[in-house]
């Protein structure tokens, strides 16, 4: 989303684009990076596919983030809708140009890619040392941090994303992804309400099951 602090020359190279449902590929990896593209409202997903067909969803893009950005020109990974959206899109050669003339504009960007590789660092750091509770929390944890899913005076979660999402984002299989919710409702962290709301009866202790540097 850009924001009403955000340079005016963002608003004047961006167009706004809409998809109004899930499962839209808006790029795909290896396709030129002609855009970057930043979201006003809904989720994107960025996956990657191996040989045999797995997906792996390296992210979920949520209102407010900055995506697309060039691997030697084009794409590294995929980029597909989760729910309808609604993006900025900025074409990156008119971007550079601009940024030549705004050093503003250069900090600006490197801001956001700065904070694109600290959750990446963060991901990283969850999947390789994290038990698949602490993986769960963290990731409710992040949508929790987006007021158009939490609401904190009922504590209702309303998540984007469906079971096999969660679990091809955390690395593990759907019934493990099954069992860790099943876990954390036990321990008096939270309640189903249906497939896709859970009520956070307990937010402080689902931070606290995040390693320090996690949190």
């Amino acid at each position: 989303m850009l924001s009403p602090g955000e340079p005016d020359p963002w608003r004047e190279l961006a167009t706004l684009v809409a998809y109004d449902r899930s499962g839209f590929e808006i790029f795909a990896e290896g396709e030129d990076a002609d855009f970057i593209y930043a979201i006003d409202e809904g989720v994107v997903r960025i996956v990657r596919y191996v040989d045999n067909g797995q997906r792996q969803i390296l992210a979920f893009m949520m209102p407010g983030d900055l995506f697309g950005l060039p691997d030697n020109g084009t794409y590294a990974n995929t980029a597909e809708t989760i729910s309808a959206v609604r993006l900025y899109r900025l074409p990156w050669h008119n971007l550079i140009q601009r940024m030549m003339e705004d050093p503003q504009l250069q900090l600006n960007l490197l801001v956001r890619v700065a904070d694109d590789l600290h959750r990446a660092q963060r991901r990283i750091m969850m999947l390789g040392q994290q038990s698949t509770s602490q993986r769960l929390a963290a990731l409710l944890l992040e949508f929790a941090g987006h007021r158009e899913f939490y609401d904190d005076r009922d504590g209702h979660l309303r998540l984007p994303i469906n079971r096999v999402d969660v679990a091809d984002y955390l690395g593990i299989a759907r019934e493990t992804a099954a069992r860790a919710i099943t876990r954390l409702e036990r321990e008096g962290l939270l309640r189903r309400i249906d497939p896709k709301t859970i009520q956070i009866l307990d937010i402080a202790g689902l931070r606290a099951l995040q390693p320090a540097k996690a949190k």
